[in-house]
C-alpha cells in the first residue's frame, strides 16, 4: 500500500498541459510557413526540358569527341590525299573558287572556308595550311570533351570542318554521307550550346552568359533543337534503308553479306573471321 501511495503521489507531482501538443504542433506550422524561407512546392517543380542536361551532356561531348576523330584522321591522311605532293592535290580547285568568285563574302557563301579571309588573294593553299587546320581542331574538340563547350567553340569546329570539306570538293574524298552528317550535326550542337545573351545584376554591372561557360552552371536545352536531333536520327535512319532497297537486289535478297567482308575499301580485323559465318547467320544480319 505505501509502494502504491508513492507512485501516485508521483503521477501527480507531474504536471499535465494537454494544451501542450497542440501548441508544439502550431509552432512547427508556423516555421515551415515562414514567408521570409521562401519555400513553396512550386519552386521544387522542374520544368520538362531540366530533365534534359544530361542529354546535352552527352551530345556535346560525342560530338567534340567524333570532331577529334575526323580532324585527326585530316592531320594524318589529308598530306598524302590532297596536299601539294598528293594524290589529288586540293590547293588548285581552291585557286579556282577565287577566280571565280571575285567577292570572297559571296565565296564563303557559296563554299564556306576560312581560306577566305586569312590568305591573300596571290597566295595558295599550302600543305601547312590544312595541318593547321586539323591541329586547331583537334584542340578546340578536345576542349569540347573535357567539359569546355559553347556557342563560339563549336561554330569554329564546324567552321573548320567546313573548311576540309570545301577543299576536297575537287577530289574524290570526304564525298560520303558521313560527311555532310557531321556538319549538320556539328550546326545543330550550336543551338544547343548556351547563346550569348546580356543579363543586368547588381545595378549597372554587365553579365554575359553564352561566351564560354556560364558561372551558374548550364542552362537547359531548347527542346526544338532536341526535336530536330531526333529528326536527323529519324532521316538517317530512314536514308539508309531506303538508299539500300535501290541500291541493289541483294539487300532484298538478304545476300549482300556474303561477299561485303571481302569487298568493302576498309576492312576491319575481324571481317576475315565474319564472312565465315554461316550464310543463315549473315542473312540475318542484314
Amino acid at each position: 500500500m505505501t509502494l502504491r501511495k508513492r507512485r501516485n503521489h508521483h503521477r501527480d507531482d507531474v504536471p499535465h498541459d494537454r494544451d501542450a501538443p497542440e501548441k508544439s504542433t502550431k509552432d512547427d506550422d508556423t516555421k515551415v510557413y515562414q514567408p521570409s524561407q521562401k519555400v513553396t512546392s512550386i519552386q521544387h517543380q522542374k520544368s520538362p526540358s531540366q530533365s534534359f542536361l544530361v542529354t546535352k551532356f552527352a551530345i556535346l561531348r560525342l560530338v567534340g569527341f567524333v570532331y577529334f576523330i575526323a580532324f585527326y584522321g585530316a592531320y594524318r591522311q589529308n598530306p598524302g590525299l590532297m596536299g601539294s605532293n598528293g594524290l589529288l592535290p586540293a590547293h588548285s580547285h581552291f585557286d579556282r573558287l577565287r577566280s571565280q568568285f571575285q567577292n570572297p563574302i559571296r565565296g564563303f557563301l557559296t563554299h564556306p572556308s576560312i581560306f577566305w579571309f586569312i590568305l591573300d588573294s596571290s597566295a595558295s593553299v599550302e600543305d601547312w595550311h590544312m595541318d593547321a587546320v586539323a591541329i586547331a581542331g583537334m584542340a578546340l574538340s578536345s576542349l569540347v570533351v573535357l567539359g569546355l563547350d559553347s556557342w563560339l567553340i563549336m561554330s569554329l569546329l564546324w567552321l573548320l570542318d567546313f573548311t576540309i570539306v570545301t577543299l576536297a570538293e575537287g577530289t574524290s574524298f570526304y564525298s560520303y554521307g558521313w560527311e555532310s552528317q557531321l556538319l549538320e550535326t556539328g550546326f545543330l550542337s550550336i543551338w544547343l550550346c548556351d547563346l550569348p545573351t546580356q543579363r543586368w545584376r547588381d545595378g549597372n554591372k554587365p553579365h554575359f552568359r553564352g561566351l564560354f561557360m556560364d558561372a551558374e552552371g548550364p542552362s537547359p536545352p531548347s527542346l526544338a533543337v532536341l526535336w530536330l536531333f531526333r529528326w536527323l536520327c529519324a532521316r538517317i535512319s530512314i536514308g539508309a534503308g531506303l538508299i539500300k532497297l535501290r541500291g541493289g537486289s541483294c539487300w532484298k535478297n538478304k545476300t549482300c553479306l556474303y561477299y561485303h567482308f571481302e569487298t568493302q575499301p576498309i576492312p576491319s580485323p575481324m571481317s576475315f573471321i565474319f564472312h565465315f559465318l554461316p550464310k543463315s547467320v549473315l542473312r540475318r544480319a542484314v
